[in-house]
């Protein structure tokens, strides 16, 4: 039994609210696509669930407070995320992360009519710093910058991707 978006949604919120969690842890959208709790990017091969952890989609909008969540709680994020909708959710590259870009945007530098109630401020990638050790890359929603200075027990915002599966080319006739 596959679990709902708001069922996944409130688990995810939980864990970012309960004690256990803070411990230890691209082109146009059709109308079907913006009822939906995840936009897909296919010509990146990516699907992204449309609001922060935190989050709940209700068929129109994300409701609720984004969490702020440190890079082991995020990580706790992607497991649940996979284990409850399945697939391999996960948090994306900074190069990922780039692609929701909205230059043209006012602060959050993000297409709101996607991705509503986006926080205007650093979400987590999955990117290590390979000049800083043991920092990661972020993306601010406000600027459209990244930065790489980010220890892991800092808290920043999370959205998660997965991949798209790939779709097979049929076989040439015989």
């Amino acid at each position: 039994m596959r679990a709902t978006p708001y069922f996944v949604a409130v688990w995810l919120l939980l864990l970012a609210a309960s004690p256990l969690g803070r411990a230890q842890t691209g082109g146009e959208a059709t109308p079907t696509q913006l009822k939906q709790f995840t936009i897909r990017d296919r010509p990146r091969g990516l699907e992204w669930l449309r609001c922060s952890v935190g989050q709940v989609w209700n068929g129109y909008t994300c409701i609720g407070n984004a969490r702020m969540l440190t890079l082991d709680e995020a990580r706790q994020a992607e497991m649940l995320a996979r284990n409850e909708l399945g697939g391999g959710w996960r948090l994306p590259t900074v190069e990922e992360l780039g692609t929701l870009i909205c230059e043209s945007c006012k602060p959050p530098k993000i297409d709101s009519r996607l991705y509503p109630n986006t926080m205007a401020a650093p979400y987590w990638s999955s990117s290590k710093n390979r000049w800083s050790i043991g920092r990661y890359w972020t993306l601010n929603f406000y600027t459209g910058h990244t930065f790489g200075r980010n220890a892991p027990d800092m808290a920043r915002y999370v959205r998660l991707v997965k991949n798209l599966p790939q779709r097979q080319e049929a076989a040439p006739p015989r």
